[in-house]
């Protein structure tokens, strides 16, 4: 389960990322943004991964 907390939390925070970017920043920054989305994105994988790892072992 905590596994799926933290790819939603993941999920979240490149939401906050990209809104941020576009309300406060006004796309200035829209390069670094999207670099920190992709660095959440990669993480948020990491989570999936071990979640269906933990799921299938559990089946085993």
């Amino acid at each position: 389960m905590k596994y799926i907390i933290g790819l939603y939390i993941s999920l979240v925070l490149m939401m906050v990322v990209i809104l941020i970017n576009t309300t406060i920043f006004d796309d200035e920054y829209s390069g670094i943004a999207m670099f920190i989305s992709l660095g959440i994105f990669i993480i948020g994988n990491a989570f999936f991964i071990n979640a269906r790892q933990l799921k299938v072992t559990e089946k085993e």
